[in-house]
């Protein structure tokens, strides 16, 4: 496979049991690792720094934001789609699509992008209405976390060019009608997926 192939379009060669069983092992992993440092996978787009908790927590934000796209693509897939395709194939692409998230975590365990983001929290926390927070000085602690949030920015970018890859190809859908449909989904499974976590966090 091309470089470019490997990169955007790993689903040509990689996808049904496969690519579930790579998928899910990359959601583990990103959570295993994002525990220690409190990194939530908190919704299906969003990656926030925040209270550390039990390792079962975080692995189950990835799993809630994969199922969460996955099943609402299903069915949107079976409602447009003209032609059949394997449920399979679509779940276990879009767990694959989600293995950006282990460059993140592995990206965020640089120790000054924590320092700066828990200095940012903490110039925030307690704020008055109409109070302008006294941001942490510029150093290189802030230059370690600029380039941190960007690197993020590009994977998640890059995990919903997988996302869409996965279910344009596994559903045969091009055009306007496939993309509408694929935004549309992914912003409910947004919103499905904070709720859900949300339910969740109230077992802690």
């Amino acid at each position: 496979m091309k470089l470019s192939q490997i990169l955007f379009h790993p689903f040509v060669r990689i996808a049904g049991g496969t690519s579930l069983a790579l998928g899910l092992a990359a959601i583990v992993l990103a959570g295993l690792i994002g525990a220690p440092q409190g990194l939530h996978f908190d919704g299906v787009l969003d990656t926030h720094a925040g209270k550390s908790g039990p390792w079962w927590f975080f692995v189950s934000e990835g799993l809630i934001d994969w199922l969460s796209l996955a099943v609402l693509l299903l069915i949107a897939g079976r409602i447009i789609s003209k032609t059949a395709f394997r449920s399979i194939d679509l779940l276990g692409t879009q767990a694959f699509a989600r293995w950006p998230t282990v460059l993140t975590v592995l990206a965020c365990l640089t120790p000054g992008f924590h320092r700066f983001s828990e200095a940012l929290t903490k110039s925030i926390i307690g704020l008055k209405p109409g109070q302008i927070p006294q941001l942490p000085p510029a150093g290189p602690d802030a230059v370690v976390f600029g380039l941190v949030t960007l690197f993020m920015l590009a994977c998640t970018v890059w995990m919903v060019a997988l996302m869409w890859k996965a279910f344009s190809y596994c559903c045969n859908l091009r055009g306007g009608k496939a993309v509408g449909t694929f935004v549309i989904t992914l912003l409910l499974a947004e919103l499905l997926s904070k709720v859900l976590i949300g339910q969740l966090f109230k077992l802690l």
